[in-house]
């Protein structure tokens, strides 16, 4: 099964104090295969960046990016045009852009499952970890 890999879950698994930690933790399962954007990637390294976590950040990044589990699907033009499309739709209940870039992505790839912790996922009509 494909799962897509959302920045508050990236979160969750490297702060041990975030709520969702032990859950994160718990998730991994074999026989999954997984997806993340470059996007979100970047999102999540100036997130932790900004909450005065730069070794973090940077660890977190090495290990994303070499990690051949996890495949690193990078926005093209189609895709960020069908994002724009669906930030019309979702910006309003609060996703924001990189989310509907997601979604667009997910969408094209036929992964309906994500790890995540944001409703948004579920309100658009994707299965989600704490679902």
């Amino acid at each position: 099964m494909k799962v897509f890999i959302d920045t508050s879950y990236f979160v969750a698994r490297v702060m041990e104090r975030d709520q969702w930690h032990r859950m994160a933790i718990r998730a991994a399962a074999p026989g999954l295969t997984y997806y993340t954007s470059s996007l979100v990637i970047n999102e999540t390294v100036s997130l932790l960046q900004a909450r005065g976590m730069f070794s973090t950040a940077l660890t977190f990044l090495e290990r994303t990016r070499w990690n051949e589990a996890i495949r690193t699907i990078h926005p093209d033009p189609v895709v960020q045009e069908e994002a724009w499309d669906l930030f019309g739709k979702w910006g309003g209940s609060g996703a924001n852009a990189i989310d509907c870039v997601s979604f667009a992505m997910m969408n094209r790839a036929g992964i309906r499952k994500a790890f995540t912790f944001d409703q948004h996922f579920r309100m658009a009509g994707f299965e989600t970890l704490n679902q």
